[in-house]
């Protein structure tokens, strides 16, 4: 294999660059001055052949070559930070490392009882959750980047990912005490009355194979009056909706905590309700023991209404 031109330094540059924008400013992120900077950004350059980055005034705007690499650098900066880590605890006596994702970035309340359970019987395996695994875990399970991914609805079908349904939970829609839907005696809207409101999604709810896509297709194609794209971590749409500024679409079982203090109402959508089936991905043939209990251990501790379980036909 030829060794690669770009270092680890030049990785942490790129970080650096994009992050805050200009040489004096990275220089102090990286506790070098800039003159040192600049020339390791040359020195970059020069290898690879090209610009990087567009000069513009005090500010370098990264090129689309640029943008490639640095995506590259927080790719690997990310995995070296985690196997760093991982190697650490492994020194320490751990006797392995799983790492674990979901795609539902606001559901990790479940993991610490799940953990609990699971620490008691292996407590030589550590467990790494790869939060950014969740927009594309099936590339992550077959880059081995991942072990388990707790994964809904339409996922890339590979013959090496195997999928064990878990549970069906219901998508609502959600929206604070002072919305006008929040004096109705209904707990049901029909998707049309979307049409009307100010929605906060991330981008993968409207895709045609999601639910909501789906619904809106069916009713006509319909869009609704204004919709802002937001990551779901941090719990941030649910703020929003508790603000009163519009509405969301979350699964039931991820916001139960926050329908409990009664800030917010949520609605199911249609007659019938949205749903979405959840499995653990994993992939096939995986026989790890340790891997095998975990699994065990997500059967018995998901997150989802024990009431909607999925059985294996």
């Amino acid at each position: 294999m030829p060794s690669p031109l770009v270092e680890t330094r030049h990785l942490l540059l790129l970080s650096a660059l994009e992050e805050v924008g200009s040489l004096n400013a990275a220089a102090r992120k990286l506790h070098l001055s800039p003159s040192a900077l600049s020339q390791q950004l040359r020195e970059l350059e020069d290898r690879l052949g090209g610009a990087l980055f567009h000069r513009q005034w005090r500010r370098l705007v990264l090129t689309a070559a640029g943008q490639r690499l640095t995506e590259a650098a927080r790719s690997v900066l990310g995995e070296l930070t985690r196997a760093e880590a991982e190697t650490r605890e492994l020194l320490r006596g751990a006797s392995g490392t799983l790492r674990v994702a979901t795609v539902c970035l606001q559901s990790y309340r479940w993991l610490p009882e799940l953990l609990k359970s699971f620490s008691r019987d292996w407590p030589g395996t550590e467990v790494t959750v790869v939060t950014e695994a969740g927009v594309a875990p099936a590339e992550w399970l077959l880059a081995r980047r991942l072990d388990v991914a707790l994964v809904a609805g339409e996922v890339r079908k590979s013959p090496r990912i195997r999928m064990e349904p878990l549970f069906r939970d219901e998508l609502v829609a959600l929206v604070g005490r002072e919305h006008p839907w929040a004096s109705s005696r209904q707990r049901q809207i029909d998707v049309r009355t979307f049409a009307d409101q100010h929605l906060w999604l991330d981008e993968g709810a409207l895709r045609a194979d999601a639910p909501l896509g789906r619904a809106l297709a069916k009713a006509g194609g319909l869009s609704p009056r204004k919709v802002t794209l937001i990551p779901m971590t941090g719990g941030l749409p649910v703020e929003m909706v508790r603000a009163n500024l519009g509405v969301t679409v979350l699964p039931r079982w991820a916001v139960a905590p926050q329908l409990d203090d009664g800030g917010l109402r949520a609605f199911r959508i249609g007659p019938r309700g949205l749903w979405l089936d959840w499995a653990v991905a994993t992939r096939e043939g995986e026989t790890e023991p340790a891997l095998t209990a975990f699994v065990a251990a997500l059967r018995a501790h998901h997150p989802g209404p024990r009431g909607r379980q999925i059985h294996r036909r």
